[in-house]
Order: structure tokens, then sequence, then C-alpha cells
């Protein structure tokens, strides 16, 4: 007992003595463990922002010139007669702080719309072929210039998935409608890119009714077709000319 007692002592003031060693460090510890709380969140940050997916812009003209974009923010909604896609290198919440006093100065939006899927071995393609409906929303120092076209995508995954992938090719866009300031330097222009979108529906109604006011109050006047589905549910697109909107 004796010799159990002596050896529960002698470990105890050993104890002691590493606990008052490291009382010089217990500063740089909490400094340690203050930058480490900053580290993680920080990276919790980043980590709200997903990465959607690269777009490229090339200016089809005389004038070489390309606009590449890397989105963070993307959803999907999955309706009768199309799969509608929202990609965006600003989060929703900068897109709808824009009438509260944090206007959105530089942006890049697109709008897609799947038409129809292509079965592999099954769907003979002609090189021109489109079956995806093409809206681009170029926000420049406050100015905005909005595109039309389409394009050809390739989907991967099923529509209602947790993710649809769109890889993208042969895309052609032509301006639209754009503010008094907005310089467009890029039609007529091609399009290409893969992106990633999350299923989310009711984001992508959000995304929806935030980028139509959007561009409605920065252009003056209505650009958008409002239209009803077979589930009467109300549908917004871009209006375009050169192309039929569902």
């Amino acid at each position: 007992m004796r010799e159990r007692a002596r050896r529960a002592q002698s470990v105890l003031v050993r104890l002691n003595e590493i606990y008052n060693a490291m009382q010089p460090l217990r500063p740089v510890l909490r400094s340690l463990r203050a930058a480490a709380f900053g580290l993680v969140s920080l990276l919790a940050a980043c980590s709200s922002h997903e990465r959607a997916g690269t777009m490229e812009l090339v200016a089809l003209g005389s004038r070489p010139l390309a606009l590449e974009t890397e989105f963070i923010s993307s959803a999907y909604v999955v309706r009768e007669a199309e799969d509608s896609f929202w990609f965006s290198d600003i989060s929703l919440e900068q897109l709808l702080a824009h009438d509260m006093g944090k206007p959105v100065r530089n942006a890049v939006f697109l709008h897609a719309q799947l038409v129809w899927t292509p079965k592999p071995g099954m769907t003979p393609l002609d090189p021109t072929a489109t079956n995806l409906v093409t809206r681009v929303v170029v926000v420049s120092e406050g100015e905005v210039g909005l595109y039309g076209g389409a394009a050809f995508a390739r989907p991967s995954g099923e529509p209602g998935s947790e993710e649809m992938e769109l890889v993208v090719e042969g895309g052609t866009l032509s301006l639209l409608s754009k503010t008094k300031g907005f310089h467009d330097l890029l039609s007529p222009v091609g399009l290409t890119g893969t992106f990633v979108a999350r299923h989310a529906p009711d984001d992508a109604g959000r995304w929806r009714r935030a980028l139509a006011q959007f561009v409605t109050n920065a252009l003056g006047t209505s650009t958008w077709v409002d239209a009803s589905d077979h589930a009467q549910e109300r549908t917004f697109a871009f209006y375009s000319p050169d192309f039929s909107v569902r």
C-alpha cells in the first residue's frame, strides 16, 4: 500500500510540474485555438457556395473576345414541358438584396430550358440540332444586357434527381435588350460550358421571380412572357422572337 501511495504521489507531483510548465504557453494555445476556429468558420463559409460549373461566351464577330464565368449558385425544377435551370455567379441572397439598398453591380445569370432529352443510340441528331433555350443576363457596372438564343445540351442524371449535369455546346446568342449604358461587345456570341444544378424547386421559383423583376426594372419594360402549364402553375421565361416560349 505504501508503495502504491508513493507512486501516486510521484504521479501527482509530475502532473503538477507539467501544469506549471504549460502556464507560459496558455496565451499561445488560446491564439492557436482562435485561429483554428477562424479557419473552420472560413471553410464553412466557403462551402456554403457550390461549384455550379463554368460558362464561356465567345464573340463571333470581327473582334475576338471571350468572357468566362464560374457559377457558384444553381437550382433546377422539373416541369411537364421542360426542365428549367438557373445559374449565377452571385448568390440568390445578393440578388434579393438588390431592392434593399445593396444594388447588384456586376453579375452573370444563365436561365436554360431543356425542352427534350436525347437518347444515346436512339436519337439521330442534325449538326444544327438544339434542345436548350438559353437566356443570359450580363450586369456590368450596374448596366444590364439581355441575350437570348439556343444550344445543344447533353444531360446526365434523371430529372428529379438530387443533381443534374448539362454539357452545353454549339450555343449561339444575340442581344435582345439592354440599358442605355450597356456596351455590347459580344454579339453574335457562342456559348459553351458544363454545369451542375441541384434539384431545388423552391429556389428555382425564387430565382425566376427575382430575376424577372430585376430585368424588368432595369430595362423599364416587361421582358418576360407569362404562361400557364397543364398544372396551372404560373411560369415565366424571357421573350425572344427567335424561339418559342413554353
